[in-house]
């Protein structure tokens, strides 16, 4: 034991493989010998003592024998004790050779990469990469599962770099999670949005009229970096206008009421303190009146526009927004015009979507609506007035590229033949499977899809 005792004391400085080969051998040559604890008592069951005579044993009385077992049994438990020891000190030191181990495999993966050619690319290509990375969505959660998280916790050179890409970090849905209070939950989207190093931010909130108060204080330390803001109302009273305080950066931004709702009617109020850096405004599923808001200059420096209407506020809409150069418009289809509207004409409009269930509200807008510029036009959900569409197609003299319409199936024939006439450019392009399975596309309903024809044609 004391030979155990001695290797395990020096084993920090004389470990090695003849020091583990000799403790091998010494412990293979080790045996416990047990000894001799026959007495003449052993024979006799205890219950027969009692009509034993001490004298019949000899000297061998059972108060000699006693003393010495008990001193047996102390050295025994003597050794147990020591050998407990022995053993717990090798545990020890094989845990340390185990992180030894472990340092070594550590290393040997360190080295590899060095040899591997993604090691030796530059931070910048690196970065480019993690970016390619990130999940498919305009607004990123917290998720140690997904990027940029999972990046981090790769390796060290990769913790580095992207910790230390603004570009990664830049995109946040700043949600409360369940079982989580505001300030915890609030304390990781600050620590995510940190990272971003003030690159300009998209932020997506979940707005209701109890969070109102938490939300604006979590923005404003990122006032001056909010670029583009997506806000999803919960309820009718969650007026949304005091967030939009302060906001010299603002470009982008998406009010959202969901799905299942009616649709919401945002106020004049609301409207007027949008600021006029705004170039993109989405109201979905939200009505807006533009006759209202006159006076309101944000809408002059509009660019693209996604908006609920009525049918007679779209003229007025587009007056309103002279430099609009992409528009989706989903029209309310049970409203009729009561009365012609005034013509004009849009000289900036390149891409016109209306989502219309009914082409009666459309003919009016089609007759008094020319776009000299545009490119784009699509009407999925709805047979357009199909006199009406040629007039203003005529009237306007557009360079033309993409046109898709829902139409009857009786007349598709008829009407690509009429189309491509009043546009010699187009040619009906094959419609991929996936389109005509789209939502919202009636199974009485086929899409024509026109496009330019090559120039080597």
């Amino acid at each position: 034991m004391q030979v155990i005792d001695d290797t395990i004391e020096n084993s920090k400085v004389i470990l090695s493989p003849d020091t583990i080969r000799a403790l091998r051998n010494f412990l293979a040559r080790s045996r416990v010998i047990i000894p001799d604890l026959e007495t003449p008592y052993s024979s006799f069951p205890n219950r027969h003592h009692s009509h034993a005579s001490e004298s019949e044993f000899g000297d061998q009385s059972v108060h000699a024998i006693l003393p010495e077992l008990q001193q047996q049994f102390r050295a025994v438990y003597q050794e147990i004790a020591g050998l407990n020891e022995v053993i717990d000190r090798l545990y020890d030191l094989r845990q340390q050779v185990l992180e030894k181990q472990a340092r070594i495999t550590q290393s040997i993966i360190l080295h590899r990469g060095c040899a591997s050619a993604l090691w030796r690319l530059p931070v910048e290509v690196l970065c480019q990469i993690f970016v390619h990375c990130l999940p498919e969505t305009d607004h990123l959660r917290i998720s140690s599962g997904l990027a940029p998280l999972l990046l981090t916790r790769v390796c060290r050179r990769w913790r580095e770099v992207a910790v230390n890409s603004p570009r990664l970090w830049c995109a946040l849905s700043v949600t409360t999670r369940v079982h989580k209070s505001w300030e915890e939950t609030s304390f990781w989207h600050h620590l995510w949005l940190k990272q971003a190093q003030g690159y300009p931010l998209s932020l997506e909130l979940h707005c209701s009229r109890d969070s109102r108060s938490q939300l604006k204080s979590f923005l404003q330390p990122y006032n001056s970096q909010l670029s583009s803001l997506r806000l999803i109302l919960k309820d009718t009273n969650a007026a949304p206008e005091h967030l939009f305080q302060d906001l010299p950066a603002l470009q982008e931004l998406t009010l959202e009421w969901p799905w299942g709702h009616d649709r919401a009617v945002v106020s004049t109020e609301c409207i007027s303190r949008l600021p006029c850096t705004l170039r993109i405004l989405k109201l979905r599923r939200i009505m807006v009146d533009p006759t209202t808001s006159l006076s309101i200059s944000m809408w002059a420096h509009l660019r693209h526009a996604e908006i609920h209407l009525k049918p007679h506020h779209f003229i007025h809409f587009l007056h309103l927004c002279p430099n609009l150069s992409s528009l989706e418009i989903h029209m309310d289809s049970s409203t009729n015009i009561p009365h012609p509207l005034k013509p004009f004409t849009h000289t900036n409009l390149q891409s016109l979507t209306i989502n219309c269930y009914r082409a009666d509200p459309l003919r009016a807008v089609f007759k008094a609506l020319t776009l000299p510029n545009l490119r784009v036009l699509e009407a999925p959900h709805v047979g357009l007035p199909h006199e009406e569409v040629k007039a203003f197609l005529t009237r306007s003299n557009c360079p033309l590229e993409r046109l898709i319409l829902g139409v009857r199936a009786r007349s598709i024939d008829h009407h690509r033949l009429e189309y491509m006439s009043l546009i010699p450019s187009l040619q009906v392009a094959p419609v991929p499977p996936v389109l005509s399975s789209m939502r919202g596309h009636s199974p009485h309903s086929l899409v024509v899809r026109l496009q330019p024809r090559s120039s080597g044609r």
